[in-house]
């Protein structure tokens, strides 16, 4: 009777197995045939203008911009001086399908290389801001990290840094801006960042 018993509960998994992986292959046709019809009709988007988007300005008017004799500054400035005059657009959480179904497929090697910028800029932006506090220019890193937030950047560290800065400010009520710009990020790193700015709230 045990070994009975025990091949049939084999039997059932083996066939609950069969049953789970095919449901999967299924699932994963599906999403398959889904994403290659999207990218046809992506493809077949025309070309629309580019002359009015929300393109990205560097507000090195801001900025401290060859103040402070320190490398690591200036190699940020220097990277910031070089977009300035660069086509900048925050498409983050958008795929190359998106894009092209949005603004045609001609624009996309150009609006790539417009979220390339912007990535460049973020990245840049938040390490010219916790490198001047960690020189102790605060008030200028406030200044530059702020940018950041402004463009929407999903930098944790452009949160962190900036929330800590509030909070040794007792200004509680910006890093409840913080958070309020988190929440509305199309990002990977929204709950960390979220997180971050959660413990800088207790």
């Amino acid at each position: 009777m045990l070994y009975f018993a025990v091949f049939g509960c084999f039997l059932i998994l083996g066939l609950w197995l069969m049953y789970e992986i095919k449901k999967n292959d299924r699932m994963i046709n599906r999403d398959t045939s889904d994403f290659w019809q999207e990218e046809s009709l992506a493809n077949q988007t025309r070309k629309v203008p580019v002359d009015t988007l929300p393109y990205i300005q560097v507000p090195l008017e801001n900025f401290p911009i060859g103040l402070y004799s320190d490398q690591q500054l200036q190699e940020s400035e220097q990277i910031l001086l070089e977009l300035r005059d660069k086509k900048i657009l925050n498409l983050t959480g958008k795929t190359a399908t998106d894009i092209k179904a949005e603004y045609g497929a001609a624009n996309l090697p150009f609006l790539d290389q417009c979220d390339m910028n912007y990535t460049e800029l973020v990245k840049t932006i938040a390490s010219y801001g916790v490198r001047l506090h960690e020189l102790g220019h605060d008030d200028d890193a406030i200044t530059v990290l702020e940018s950041g937030i402004d463009i929407l950047t999903d930098i944790r560290m452009n949160y962190k840094v900036l929330a800590t800065l509030y909070q040794e400010r007792n200004q509680q009520e910006k890093i409840s801006h913080l958070k309020e710009v988190a929440e509305g990020l199309n990002s990977l790193n929204k709950h960390t960042i979220l997180k971050d700015l959660e413990e800088k709230e207790k």
